[in-house]
Parts: C-alpha cells; structure tokens; sequence
C-alpha cells in the first residue's frame, strides 16, 4: 500500500460542451496542502487497467467515483448544494441515457428502486439517502446489479464515468470527471504546443484537406499548401478518416518522422512527403500594428505561454512603429473562454503598476488568495487600451477585461460577457489518465466585484444588426436573412444548467450603446491563412479610432470622456447603412416617436394549406402579418417570435419598420424545413417592440408542420475482382493480395418513402492492410421496392486472414429529424455496421435488413389530457434484441420504457403510459435487432395545459 500524490491545476475556464468543449483555466499545478494517505489507504491500489476499459474494471468497487465524492466533500465550494438524493438520480438517469439495456424506475416515495438491464430486472429497497456516505452505498448496491448483468460489450469504466458525472451534473456546470481522452485533450490545448507539422486540416468530401501551413513550421518547410489533400498517411488510407484520427496519426513525438502522400491539382502523381515532427505552437497570441501605430492583439485562449507572446508581440511594434511608440492597444478578447489562470493575472500584470487584480473566495465565503500588480513587471501602464470582449469572452478572459476595467486601465468595448465567476481544481486520477474538475472557489474582479452569471458590462455597447445574404440555387432564391436583437439570446453562464448563483454588480449601463451593421455572406470564403487581417472587422476599426482619439497616456476615463464625437459620428453612420439595407428589402426604418398606446392586430400565413410541408422542393416562407389599426404613424416596427415548434428558429424576428394609420404589410422569414421533419403542432408567440425596446403588443399564432414517409434501407454484399471497371484481379469473387477489389453493396429502399440522397460509405478499420480508394458512393433517388448498387474500391495490401471495414448506409436528407437533432441520436442517422472481409477465402454475407416499428396507438398532434398511452410493435427477420422509449420536454428527457427480445422473438410488442407536460412533448421510439442494425419512429404533442383549467 502506497500513498498516491495527486497534483492539482486552480482553473477557471468554462467547462460545458454546448460553450465548445472543455475549456479550462490553471494555475502551475500547486501541491494540495492536505494529505490524501487516508483516501487512498480506504481504497486500495489502482490496478494498472483500471478504467482502461478492459474487464479488469471493477465497477462494484467504484473507487473513482468514491475518490470523487471525497474531494467534493472536502472541497467543492458551497456545501449547500450538495444533495445526495438528487445525485444518486442524477447518476442512475446519466447511466440510462448512456447504456440503451438498463432502465431505472424509483418509486413516488423513493423507497423503491426497480432495475431492468436487459431481460432481467429486480427490486432494490432504499433506505433514505441522506449523506454522501448513502449515496455511495447505493450507488455500489446499483453498481453490483449493472456488473453482473450488463452486456459483455459495455465498457464497465464508462460505466462509472457516467454514474460520477451525473452526481457532478447536479452541483454547476463546470465540474466534470473528464475520461482519459479529454483530459489529454484538454492538456494539449493547455500546453498550447503539441509534437506536429503546423498545418489546419479539413475534410471536404470525404478528403483530408490541408486548410493552410503555419509559417516556419515542418509543413511549411516542405511546400505544402492550402488545398492540398493528404491520402495517405504512413501509407494508410485516409479516405473518410474522421479529423480526430488524422490529427492523432499526424502529431506524434518532436523528432519522429511522419510520411504522407499528398495530391495537388498541379501534380500528375501523387507524393510522398517525409516531414520531421517538431514543436507546434498553437499561437494564441496573434497581432498587427495597424493604422496610426496602434497594437492589435488578439488572445483566442490563455495557454502556458500568452503573457510571454504579448510582451513580444508588443516589443514587435514598438520597433515597428514610428519613433518607438504605440499610441494604443486594442486587446482583442472576443470568442475567447478561458485559459490558466496565472496567465491571466500576467497578462494583466503587463499594464497595472499595482492594486488588486482578482481574489478567490472559498467554501464558507472565506478570501483565500488576492492577487497584486507588480510594478517590475508592468511595461504598457501608460499605453492607452481598448478591450474588445463578447458573449463568447470568459473566465480568464473576464478577468483581464474584469481587472483592467475596474482599475481605470482600459475601456471594454462589445457585449456583456459570459460570465463565469468560478474558479475549479484539476485533480488527476493517474491510474487511468482521466481527471476530476471541480469547482473550489469563486474569483472576484477587483473592488470584490462577483461577476457570477452576470458577465462584465462594457463600457461601450456594440449592438449587431446581422444581414445575413443566403445565396441561392437553381431551384431556391437567394435571401436576406435579419437579426438586429439575436445577440441578446447568446449562450451565457446563467442559461446553463445548475449555474452558481448570480452575483451583483449593481446598475452599470453603457456609457455610450451602438448598433452597427454586420453584414455576411455565406459565399465568402474565409481566408486561407493564418495571417491577421482585420481591415474588414468594423469593431476593430471602430477601437482603433476611439484610440486615435484619446490624449497620449489616457486612461479609462479619459478615453470615455474623449470621444462623443468618434462614437456619436459612428452611430448615426451606421443607422444610416441599417436603413439603407432595410430600404433594399422594402422596410421603411424611419426613427420616430411611437404612441403610448399603439393598437395592432396579427396573423400568421403558412400558405394555402396552413402547414409547413417538409421535403419540399420551395423552402416555406413564413410571412406574418401586422395592421396598424390606430390613428397614429408607428415607427420601426418589429416582432420577436418564439416558437414550440423548432422549425422556425427561436427567436424568429419580423420586421416592418414605418406604419402609416390603417396600413398593413407583411414580413417572410425562411423556414427551412428538413425532408425528414416529422407532424408536429405547437404555436408562434410574438412580443411586437419598437427599434428602441419599447413593447407595442403581444400576439400568439399556432403553427403546424407536416411530415413525409421516410425510406429505409436493407443490402446485401458482395466481392468484385475484375471484370468491373475499376477493378483487377481474378474475378473469382475472393479479396486477395495485390487485387484492386470492389465490395459491392446492392441497396434497397424498404421503406414507405422515397430516398433523396442515400449513400453508401465505408471507413477502413485494417490500417495499411487495406488502401481504400473510394470512400463513398451517393445514389440515385429510390422510390420504395427500388435498389440500386454502390461500389466501393480498395487495394489488398499486406497478406492477413481478414481486413475489418465500418459501413454506413443511409440518406444525408431523407431521416427522421426529430430523432437524430431534436432527441440528440445522432447515431440513428444511418445504419452503421463493422463488417469483416476475409482474405484469400470466400466470403459468407449475410443480408442486412433493419427492424421495422409500428405506433398503433399514440396520442394526437394536440392533446387537453395530461395522460396518454402509446403502444405498437417491434418487428425483425432473424430477432429484436430491444425496444426502448424516451420522452423528451423542454425541461428534461427520460427514459420511460425499455424491453428487451427473448432470442429468436420476431416480434415484440411494447405499451407505455406517460404523462404530458405542458407544451411541446417529444416521444422517440427506438428498436434495435440482434445485429445492431436500428429503426426509429416519433410522436410529437402539444399538450394545452390551459384549456383543461379552463373547462
């Protein structure tokens, strides 16, 4: 028995995947002052396999999970909201979604807990759990079940992850046990270098597509350019190779030799390239001197290296600049999350001479750390400063802007940013490389300001009207779409889950507040360079000029008090361009004073038939109607619409700008309904406002859409070696060595609805055993009872008894939309299957033919009763391994039903009682059979909860 030492990262970056992934902040991984003997004496050596996803796991013992619970009793940062019943929930809920065979029930009195994992179920009765000591002996009781039930196939270390991060769900967004893969992801981004070559990759097509090299990198060196597209590497195939796998297979140790096979449209071969692995810098500090020798920096993360880079960047245009001086700095934070923490304290010690820059607190509210400016360190404090920050601007990125605002250092220019006022420790569980990030404490900006689900108000506001320009096709008109408010819904840290409570900065309205003019157009590319160019970016320019404005060694409010005349001149320019580009799509944006009383009346047209028709071949255009039935001229008119039906995007907004007394107009928005969209009723609730914010009505309009048949899809397989163009070998139907082998796969469409884009896709899973030169193969449209063929081409290369392949058959259009988007089963979108090719002998294919699944019975479009029963059946030619049911509410989704196939049952037939929740509720059935091939079906309701209390 040893004790293990376990090292810990302070952080404080945002760490939720809907924010983009796991964004963290660190501190130089302090030593914890307590000692962990006694914790890990109580659990025992880790065995070297452990949580390596072997069967050498032992989930009954649960030792992560245990670790965890010690660490959040010891450290997480409000005690108050630990709630172990809630957990030992959470925990069985995260298990259910993640393992399709395991179904929780617990009783109203939760004194019962009932357990289904496949076919065999059982009965737990709970005591109270009111400790973590409690949660942690049921959760083994549950722990035992799972391990002698769960199928051979369910990883028992994924397992235990979901059961710990479903306790961790309950506490705040950002604490997480991050599984061994993330965590060294997350190490890489932090680092900010990584063994590489220094290029951007893409697939476009199903190619591996070089984007562009970085300058004096490897790639650069050896003459790749954008657009050049990598097929092999170390002589495997990398058609259809996810990102993942490529960059895994192209970063590898400084030193080591990597070789690729490149295709450039100038070559008439392809070739191979040996490129040697060096550092790569994610440069996260990148600049340019602009206009008026004014410093532009823009910080897109705060990695080990960023104070270092900004100090050169800024030494880079001192020398640049005309007699060694800058006139300013525009310090560009927007987008950006997070980052180590003592980063951030650097950065900002760059231009502070003293004072407080940030302050944690810890559990029971106690000040544990304050943090000062160091004059030796400072080298801009006279350097006037522009901070650009956005809703996307967070944590580490919160306090630069939070530090330098506060101390009068800098003028912060953008939107309120994210948010996150909390601070986390990394604690890294070394036995199986994953790590515990857990929320510890909360930082404050200086003055002991909690900007906690809040953000950092700027001191100039930048308002976005978005004109976005949709370009259209042969079939679809090209189309402006406008948002002037969509900015204001952006993702925040008080929209997540479980969020900290808010702190409160009080009252801080914007010195100055301007809407400006953002127009984009999907036909642009975007550069392919990693040079900065922003003579295009109006918020950039819009910075640069508050600065040539303000008197040398401004601070703060000198900068505010210098330039009404930049920020004024701006604002009346840009309505102008916002009226202009209204004035283009036939809106009248006049300014003008509305009535205190304005009296509207509001329709909504769907068309002749009153639906939204998905997979048809013209777009809907939603257009809602307004009549101006006052006596008064009303003045830049708008409505901002929400919708229970996620067809139309929510918030939509409608525009009518300037109505005369009696005058009506209309306002289309594009609804772009997905061929795969299913029935479904819901309503439009709009709040009509004016351009300054001021409410004019309400009105509400249902909405409903209707759906198509779907295809699906059966195949059978076989091999071609010559005789087929494309092919060589023997033709006698055996994949051999040498031969240039087609697997042909013969699809039929067995579904009651027309394909639109089926496809045919194959990824190689022999590495160089097997050079895959066709990837995917699109077919033609099939109506129900037609098939067609997909020929897919590789080389046999290296001899074996077999080349392991994944195939994916599907319809990139043609599936059910709520399932796979609205329901999050993604991996319901297509048929996927890892198929074995054997080499040198016969092959024996099977046919493959997925489950069908009827609903005879399910409740209408739009139900008055809170209770409602679906049933029907499950169906296969060989045997139904499982049916499952999950219904799906704003709030929440649950698993309600699950059954699993006897072997060799053909047919199974499932019922289930659920219970409406007011508005939309989303019903998703799923059947798999013994192949793993699937079939899904979805039932949506409106329930009016209102019209019952009405009655």
């Amino acid at each position: 028995m040893h004790a293990a030492v376990t090292r810990t990262a302070l952080v404080v970056g945002v760490g939720v995947l809907s924010v983009a992934g796991y964004h963290l902040a660190a501190k130089a991984s302090p030593a914890e002052s307590f000692d962990h003997q006694e914790l890990v004496s109580s659990l025992g050596d880790f065995p070297a396999s452990y949580g390596s996803g072997t069967s050498q796991h032992e989930l009954t013992r649960l030792r992560l999970l245990k670790r965890t619970m010690h660490f959040v009793d010891e450290k997480y940062v409000d005690p108050g909201r630990i709630d172990p019943n809630a957990m030992f929930d959470a925990a069985l809920d995260r298990v259910e979604r993640q393992v399709s065979e395991v179904l929780f029930q617990r009783s109203d009195d939760g004194q019962l807990l009932h357990i289904s994992v496949g076919s065999y179920t059982t009965t737990l009765e709970l005591p109270p759990i009111d400790s973590t000591g409690d949660l942690q002996d049921q959760l083994s009781r549950v722990a035992e079940v799972l391990d002698a039930h769960l199928s051979a196939e369910i990883d028992p270390a994924e397992v235990e992850y979901a059961l710990i991060n479903g306790v961790l769900g309950t506490l705040d967004p950002h604490s997480i046990l991050l599984p061994p893969a993330d965590a060294q992801d997350m190490d890489v981004d932090n680092a900010g270098e990584f063994g590489g070559l220094g290029i951007t990759i893409t697939t476009a097509g199903g190619v591996l597509t070089v984007e562009y090299p970085l300058e004096d990198t490897p790639a650069w060196d050896a003459g790749l350019k954008a657009e050049d597209r990598i097929i092999r590497i170390n002589g495997e195939s990398t058609v259809n190779m996810d990102i993942e796998e490529a960059v895994s297979r192209l970063r590898g140790k400084v030193g080591s030799v990597v070789t690729i096979t490149v295709e450039r449209d100038t070559w008439e071969q392809p070739r191979d390239i040996d490129i040697e692995r060096a550092t790569i810098s994610l440069r996260p500090v990148k600049g340019a001197l602009l206009e008026g020798d004014i410093g532009y920096v823009r910080i897109t993360n705060f990695s080990a290296t960023v104070s270092t880079d900004l100090k050169d960047q800024i030494s880079g245009f001192k020398r640049e600049a005309n007699r060694g001086e800058l006139q300013g700095l525009v310090l560009d934070l927007r987008g950006n999350p997070g980052g180590y923490l003592h980063q951030a304290i650097e950065v900002s010690d760059l231009f502070l001479k003293d004072g407080t820059i940030v302050a944690t607190v810890e559990r029971e509210g106690s000040k544990v750390d304050e943090t000062t400016a160091r004059a030796g360190t400072t080298i801009g404090a006279d350097l006037p400063i522009v901070v650009l920050v956005d809703a996307g601007s967070a944590s580490a990125s919160e306090i630069v802007a939070g530090a330098l605002k506060n101390r009068g250092r800098a003028v912060v220019v953008g939107e309120r940013t994210f948010g996150k006022g909390s601070v986390q420790h990394l604690y890294p569980n070394e036995a199986d490389g994953s790590k515990l990030k857990l929320t510890v404490a909360r930082y404050l900006t200086p003055g002991d300001k909690s900007i906690q689900a809040i953000g950092i108000p700027p001191d100039i506001a930048l308002e976005q009207a978005i004109f976005y320009e949709l370009e259209g096709d042969e079939t679809t008109p090209g189309v402006t779409l406008v948002s002037m408010h969509g900015r204001e819904h952006a993702l925040r840290e008080a929209d997540l889950d479980h969020s900290l409570e808010h702190g409160d900065l009080g009252e801080q309205p914007p010195a100055y507040t301007v809407q400006w003019l953002n127009q984009l157009d999907d036909s642009v590319e975007r550069p392919r360079s990693d040079k900065v160019d922003v003579s295009g970016d109006w918020q950039v320019q819009f910075a640069r000029e508050l600065l040539l404005a303000s008197p040398d060694g401004a601070n703060r409010a000198q900068i505010l008090s210098s330039v009404d005349g930049v920020v004024s001149s701006h604002a009346k320019q840009e309505q102008q361009r916002i009226a202009e580009a209204f004035g283009v799509l036939g809106v009248d944006w006049t300014v003008g004073d509305n009535p205190e009383s304005p009296n509207l009346s509001a329709s909504l047209d769907l068309g002749p038939d009153g639906l939204l028709l998905a997979g048809e071949d013209n777009e809907e255009m939603v257009q809602l109607q307004v009549t101006n039935s006052g006596d008064a001229t009303l003045y830049q008119v708008m409505a901002m619409c929400e919708s229970g039906v996620s067809a139309l995007a929510s918030p939509g907004e409608f525009y009518f700008g300037k109505l005369e007394p009696g005058q009506s107009a209309t306002y289309p928005t594009l609804v772009r309904l997905d061929e795969g969209y299913q029935d479904s009723v819901g309503q439009l609730s709009c709040t009509w406002r004016d351009g300054q914010g001021n409410e004019l009505a309400q009105s509400v309009h249902p909405v409903q859409t209707k759906g198509r048949d779907l295809p699906a899809f059966s195949w059978t397989y076989s091999i071609v070696d010559g005789g087929v163009e494309g092919t060589r070998g023997d033709q006698d139907g055996v994949a051999e060595q040498g031969e240039l082998v087609g697997l042909q796969v013969h699809v039929q469409n067995v579904g009651s609805g027309p394909s639109t884009e089926a496809f045919v896709k194959v990824k190689n899973r022999a590495g160089k055993a097997l050079d895959l030169k066709t990837g995917a193969v699109e077919l033609d449209p099939l109506a129900p009872g037609e098939s067609a063929d997909a020929l897919i081409l590789f080389q046999v290369g290296l001899s074996g008894p077999e080349l392991d392949v994944q195939v994916e058959v599907g319809d990139s259009a043609a599936y059910n939309h709520s399932v796979v988007w609205r329901a999050g089963f993604q991996e319901t979108y297509a048929q996927r299957e890892d198929l074995v090719i054997p080499v040198a002998s016969a092959p024996q294919f099977s046919p493959r033919t997925p489950p069908t699944l009827e609903i005879s019975r399910a409740p209408g479009l739009s139900e008055q009763q809170a209770a409602v029963v679906l049933s029907g059946v499950a169906k296969d030619d060989v045997a139904v391994d499982e049916v499952i049911v999950y219904h799906l509410t704003e709030d929440a989704t649950d698993k309600i039903f699950y059954q699993g196939g006897q072997e060799g049952i053909q047919a199974l037939p499932w019922t289930v009682d659920a219970q409406l929740e007011p508005g939309q509720n989303l019903f998703v059935v799923l059947t798999r059979d013994d192949q793993g091939l699937v079939a899904t079906r979805s039932a949506s309701v409106w329930y009016d909860a209102t019209a019952v209390s009405a009655n």
